[in-house]
């Protein structure tokens, strides 16, 4: 497929971009794995670097299990991702998309978490604290994870999920609503007020991804979200401010 053909039907394609026995396959895994990420997540803040180089591992193996489905369809890697422009200048404009997006999402979500507060569906989860980095060593393997994250996140659910659903009925609306929640559900481990709230953020995603006709931006702002997420957290921790 000529790359300026799938960049102007993106994110919609023309049949679904892999397999939907493989879609099952990889969704049955994120929420195997958030299932148990959710019962074992005390154990986790013991073991800080381990934790993550597992997590930073699993997050490529995903990514590469992705690309397999979408091999077996014949779809290439830029249907997914959508427009990739070159040179400095649209560096920079994905770059300030990318911080005008994250700052005023920042500002959502803070409205949201605030509502989930009042309705008891959101608390303070000291265990999820504890798996925030400590050291020089984890907060550079930390920096690495958030970048992987960044990038096999939403290359997952706003590259693959997000166009395999809109493939439904040509319905973009789908692909949203439907790799959204997932992506909230992918998070089990912070608990049920957290996964409606990333869902939410997700559909935000969706929102850039779709405005941008690409998932650069998003990759950056999902990137230094979970960055500067857990250095806040490392502070808290350090201040004992939960």
């Amino acid at each position: 497929m000529p790359a300026e053909q799938g960049a102007r039907r993106w994110p919609i394609p023309p049949h679904p971009v892999a397999p939907w026995w493989h879609t099952a396959l990889l969704i049955a895994t994120i929420i195997g794995v958030s299932a148990l990420s959710s019962i074992h997540v005390h154990s986790f803040a013991a073991h800080h670097l381990a934790h993550y180089a597992f997590t930073l591992a699993w997050e490529w193996v995903m990514a590469a299990f992705a690309w397999w489905g979408i091999s077996l369809q014949h779809m290439s890697v830029r249907q997914l991702v959508g427009e990739w422009r070159a040179g400095l200048k649209s560096w920079l404009a994905d770059f300030a998309a990318a911080l005008v997006f994250w700052l005023m999402a920042a500002i959502a979500l803070a409205a949201l978490s605030t509502i989930l507060y009042f309705l008891h569906l959101r608390r303070v989860d000291k265990a999820v604290i504890e798996l925030a980095p400590s050291t020089g060593a984890e907060f550079a393997l930390w920096v690495a994870l958030s970048i992987t994250a960044g990038i096999v996140e939403e290359f997952l659910f706003r590259g693959y999920l997000l166009q395999q659903f809109s493939s439904i009925k040509h319905a973009v609306w789908i692909g949203v609503l439907a790799s959204s929640l997932l992506f909230g559900a992918a998070h089990g481990y912070e608990g049920i007020g957290a996964m409606i709230a990333i869902s939410a953020y997700g559909a935000m995603f969706c929102g850039l991804a779709l405005q941008q006709r690409s998932l650069r931006a998003g990759m950056m702002a999902h990137a230094w979200h979970d960055f500067i997420t857990g250095a806040a957290l490392a502070i808290a921790k350090h201040l004992h401010a939960f």
